[in-house]
This record gives structure tokens, C-alpha cells and sequence, in this order.
């Protein structure tokens, strides 16, 4: 018996570097584990009744709860379909994820395995990227070899210069903080790996990368680096001449494209032309806000955007300009973009389902995060949650969701003595 609980022990340390690692490869296998880590900890709390441990002492972990709570009172007068309202309920539950996380970390101490694992995962993609984006090997006949591991790709991924196995959100956002994870070890223990793939991270996103969370993410990042970790003036010098020199060659082509293709988006939106994400998530904007003013205290309740947007593109007769065709709201979500029940930002999709209750307690929960900041990395968390939250319903999504839970878990009141 005693070795079976050893057994079990050391099978449970390796739960959360598992899911860290295949966050940018397997949706699936990230689930598997992280569900099966959270699974081990709510046990744990159990066996060491510990559950007061978790909600008496820290008042963060409490908004987690009231936050998911919220969003499960809110499904007695949701006015979305019952589909949508258990959809929107699975991907919200993620957030109660964060306290049996931490507690989780807290009895085994395997921060530093769970960062290893995620830096060779994360590594991983990266040198994948540079493949795909040079097209060194024919990526579709990659994608059709690899159909046994049961990691499934889009087609949005397939056309996708640099994204592997993940959206360009997800990757960006994931290789934003794989870059600053490599600057701060790189500079913690003088690794002059760490800072080339650092570097390397940097590159591929500003100037291989086609998602423009990525962009403001790195660049609050970098700056912060340069002023709690790079403090050596000869380093700084030679990374902004790198830059500099960078936007000489073909590699700033893509940072010059996404820069005219966000130009003429905005121009798009004046001729009232949503066809675009800028567009998209401008109108989506406006639903919030105008739904967030119709029902300021409760909200229309969980999963209820996907209704909202769909009348109000109807009441407004908003068409979606695909090519030459127009698509009204009543031909569904398959064929209209437009509606969704992912408004791409978290300070929307809050105020919209729970009102001024939900965005209240999210606003909490990212204020107890932020002064809880003990560290370079916790501060770099903080900043991966809050540009994630404002681009992005970063919870309802489910990967990008799973990976800002762990970062939280990891960070949340630790001085990263790893």
C-alpha cells in the first residue's frame, strides 16, 4: 500500500507540467490533464480537509467562486438558448480551476517543473513556426501525418503563416510570455540560450505573427523588461539595434501589412463595412454597451450574446459583406461571423451576461491579482491577463482560458524562487 501511494504521488507531480507542455499542441491533452490535476487536488482537500485552507484565508480564491456562482444564478434568467447557456457554463467553470490549482502547486512544489515542461513544449512550436513560415517542409502533408495523434487543426491555422497547432491568439499570447519566462531565467542564471530564444520569440512575433494581441502584448512586456530586467545598458543597445536592423530586411513585411491591413479596417468601419476583426469586434463593442445600458444590474444572463448581437443586427439590418454576397443574422452563425456568443473581450462579455455584479467581481479579481504582484513574473501575469481580458473573452476561450489559469496558479503570491 505504501508504494502505491508513492506511485500515486509521483503520478499527480506530473499532472500540471503535462497540460503546461501541450498547451500550444493538444487542446485535448491539455483538458485531460489539467481536469485530471484539478481532480487530484479537490481529493487532496478532501484527504487533508483542507477546504477551509482555501476559502477562509485568501479573499482572491472567494471571487473566484463568487464569479462562476454568478454566472450559475444568472442561468435562471438567461435569455439564451438552453445549448448556449450549458456552452457558455462549461467554459466559465474554468475559472473555479484556479484555487484547487493553487493548492494543488502548494503540496507538491513543482512550480519549476511545471515552467520546465511548458518551455520545451513551447519550444517546440516555436522551431515548428520558423519551419512553417520559411516553408522548409510542405505543412499540409505534416498536418495529414500527424491525424493519428488526434490533434486537430482548422483551416485558419493551415493558412496561417506562423500559427502550428493553435489559433494565432493563443500562440501569441502563450509565446509573449514563453519570451519574457526566457529573458528572466536567461538573466537570473546568465543562460545564453534562454536569451537567443527569447529573441527568437520576440521575432517570430512581431514580425512572423498575425495576431495583433500578440503585438501590444510583447511590447508591454519588453518594456517592462527593460526596466526590472534588463538593466545592463550594453544589452539594451544591442537588442533595440536588432530591431532596428529587423525592420530593414523582408522580415518587417508582415509587421508593415498588419499595420496597413489595421488602417484600412478602420476605414472599412467608416464606410460601415464590418468585414474585418476590427470591424467585427468594433460592433460587437457597441452591443455591449448598449446592452450593458438595457439591463445594468444582472445582465441578460449567462451565454446570452449570441442572442443580443443576432437582434441587434437584425433590428439595425446589419449585413456581413462576404465577398459580394451580404449575410443577414437569420442565416446563423455557420454563415455569419458577426454572431457569436464571444464578443472578444472579457469587460464585454461580463457586463453583458452578469452586469454591473459580474464586472464588479472581475474587476476585484484583477485588482487582487495586481497587488498580490511579488514579482517580475507575477507582474508579467497580470499583464498576460489584463491585454488577454481587453482583446479578448480570454476565459470563455477555452485554450487561451486554461493557459491564464495556470500562469495565475503559478504566480499568485509567489516570488519565483524556482
Amino acid at each position: 500500500m505504501p508504494n502505491t501511494i508513492i506511485s500515486i504521488e509521483k503520478i499527480n507531480i506530473y499532472l500540471l507540467p503535462l497540460a503546461a507542455f501541450f498547451i500550444l499542441i493538444s487542446t485535448a491533452a491539455t483538458n485531460f490533464f489539467l481536469i485530471l490535476t484539478v481532480f487530484s487536488a479537490f481529493i487532496l482537500c478532501i484527504k487533508d480537509n483542507s477546504f477551509d485552507e482555501i476559502f477562509r484565508n485568501d479573499f482572491f480564491f472567494k471571487i473566484c467562486f463568487l464569479i462562476f456562482f454568478l454566472f450559475v444564478i444568472s442561468s435562471s434568467y438567461t435569455i439564451a438558448e438552453p445549448n448556449e447557456t450549458l456552452n457558455s457554463l462549461k467554459k466559465y467553470i474554468k475559472i473555479i480551476y484556479i484555487p484547487f490549482l493553487f493548492y494543488y502547486l502548494k503540496t507538491f512544489k513543482n512550480h519549476d517543473l511545471v515552467l520546465k515542461y511548458f518551455l520545451i513544449g513551447a519550444t517546440f512550436i516555436l522551431v515548428l513556426s520558423y519551419v512553417k513560415y520559411f516553408f522548409f517542409i510542405n505543412m499540409e502533408n505534416f498536418y495529414k501525418d500527424i491525424k493519428f495523434l488526434n490533434i486537430s487543426v482548422n483551416i485558419d491555422i493551415i493558412e496561417t503563416r506562423s500559427s502550428v497547432f493553435q489559433n494565432r491568439i493563443i500562440q501569441g499570447v502563450a509565446l509573449s510570455f514563453y519570451s519574457f519566462l526566457c529573458l528572466y531565467y536567461a538573466k537570473k542564471n546568465n543562460n545564453l540560450i534562454l536569451y537567443f530564444l527569447s529573441i527568437l520569440a520576440f521575432i517570430n512575433i512581431i514580425f512572423m505573427s498575425d495576431s495583433r494581441t500578440a503585438y501590444i502584448l510583447i511590447t508591454f512586456l519588453f518594456a517592462f523588461s527593460f526596466f526590472k530586467i534588463i538593466t545592463n545598458n550594453k544589452f539594451r543597445l544591442f537588442f533595440l539595434s536588432l530591431i532596428i536592423l529587423l525592420m530593414t530586411t523582408n522580415f518587417s513585411n508582415n509587421l508593415e501589412h498588419r499595420i496597413n491591413l489595421t488602417k484600412n479596417n478602420i476605414k472599412q468601419i467608416q464606410d460601415e463595412n464590418y468585414n474585418s476583426s476590427i470591424g467585427m469586434r468594433y460592433i460587437w463593442l457597441k452591443v455591449g454597451v448598449q446592452n450593458f445600458l438595457d439591463e445594468p444590474i444582472l445582465g441578460n444572463g449567462v451565454g446570452s450574446f449570441y442572442k443580443l448581437i443576432e437582434n441587434y443586427l437584425d433590428k439595425k439590418n446589419i449585413k456581413y459583406v462576404n465577398g459580394n454576397s451580404e449575410i443577414g443574422s437569420s442565416e446563423g452563425i455557420s454563415s455569419n461571423p458577426l454572431v457569436t456568443n464571444n464578443p472578444h473581450s472579457e469587460f464585454v462579455s461580463i457586463s453583458v451576461q452578469l452586469g454591473i455584479l459580474g464586472l464588479l467581481s472581475f474587476f476585484i479579481f484583477l485588482y487582487l491579482l495586481f497587488i498580490n504582484c511579488n514579482s517580475p513574473m507575477s507582474v508579467a501575469t497580470f499583464i498576460v491577463v489584463l491585454i488577454s481580458s481587453l482583446f479578448n473573452s480570454a476565459f470563455y476561450d477555452n485554450m487561451l482560458g486554461l493557459f491564464l489559469i495556470i500562469l495565475i496558479s503559478l504566480f499568485y503570491k509567489n516570488k519565483v524562487k524556482n
